[in-house]
């Protein structure tokens, strides 16, 4: 039970603070970025910062289902991990994927521990997903030869963010949204194959290495 108590003390913190500002402007973004001014150019792709743990809110939806969870996620590319604390419709549950073992097809190995209607004992499963939170490396954005596609408002930063279009994985079109300090600040996907729309939003976010 002590992890239920630790993410409910999490979930009300982030309940409390779901609205504040979650980054400070580094700099400006050039006018050059602004897509209908004058002097418009294209910009080269930057490196970015992965390595964080953050608050965020995720709503996935196909013509099968609508799942919104909300919880906090620790992005480590140095150990090959994501850890995600989640809260959604009637359970709780912490994932933790394992981006050094995966299949051919990109399958990631998953151990995930939930609650389900307040038990007094957890489920445990693990196996391999295709998982909603994919660990990008702080090159992403170039060796993905990243699109620029505008400055744009995100519901839970304060200012505009850049984002950015890449094919992940070969076959994904992902948009990933990166704030004036090089930090991402969400990402929204298309799966094709289960015609299948995830948005998520990132906030509160502390950069550095985690322990996962």
């Amino acid at each position: 039970m002590k992890f239920f108590y630790s993410i409910f003390s999490l979930l009300t913190a982030l309940g409390a603070s779901a609205k504040s500002n979650s980054t400070k402007s580094c700099h400006e973004f050039p006018s050059s970025m602004i897509e209908y001014s004058g002097n418009f150019q294209q910009p080269l792709p930057p490196l970015i910062k992965t390595e964080f743990e953050t608050s965020f809110i995720q709503h996935k939806w196909n013509v099968n289902l609508s799942h919104i969870q909300v919880g906090y996620i620790y992005f480590s590319p140095s150990q090959g991990l994501v850890r995600v604390d989640e809260a959604y419709q009637g359970g709780l549950a912490t994932s933790v994927f394992n981006y050094a073992n995966t299949t051919d097809d990109g399958l990631v190995d998953n151990i995930l521990t939930s609650f389900d209607s307040y038990p007094d004992q957890p489920t445990v499963w693990q196996g391999y997903v295709q998982s909603n939170y994919p660990l990008f490396g702080d090159d992403i954005l170039v060796s993905g030869d990243a699109v620029f596609a505008g400055l744009v408002k995100r519901d839970h930063v304060q200012g505009l963010v850049a984002s950015w279009s890449i094919m992940y994985a070969g076959s994904i079109p992902v948009t990933v949204f990166v704030d004036s300090c090089g930090v991402m600040v969400g990402y929204d996907y298309f799966s094709p194959g289960l015609r299948t729309r995830v948005t998520t939003d990132l906030f509160n976010t502390i950069v550095g290495p985690v322990k996962v």
